[in-house]
């Protein structure tokens, strides 16, 4: 088992994730972590593991908000490249041409 108190984090390579999924049945969770498109590994973890996991993020995000603030859990507004705009542009053009 890794000793936590001789792991420097700061030197680990780091993935930005945006999710999770996964599922469970009796004696065991599954899940994996996404980032984008790109799911790079998945797990599975016994019941008790994944309890102490979820009181270690619980404990790390009571922490963050203590120091920085409630977390805004508002989806992100995020403009598609495609706009209604855009398709009435390319329609525009062929109107009016025969009057």
């Amino acid at each position: 088992m890794v000793d936590p108190t001789k792991i420097n984090m700061n030197e680990l390579s780091k993935k930005f994730i945006d999710g999770a999924i996964g599922a469970h049945a009796k004696g065991v969770f599954y899940f994996t972590l996404t980032s984008g498109n790109s799911l790079d590994s998945s797990f599975a973890a016994i019941p008790q593991t994944m309890k102490s996991i979820a009181v270690w993020m619980d404990g790390q995000v009571k922490k963050y908000e203590e120091t920085f603030g409630e977390i805004d859990m508002t989806p992100p507004k995020i403009s598609s490249p495609l706009q209604m705009g855009d398709f009435k542009k390319s329609g525009d053009g062929d109107k009016g041409k025969n009057k």
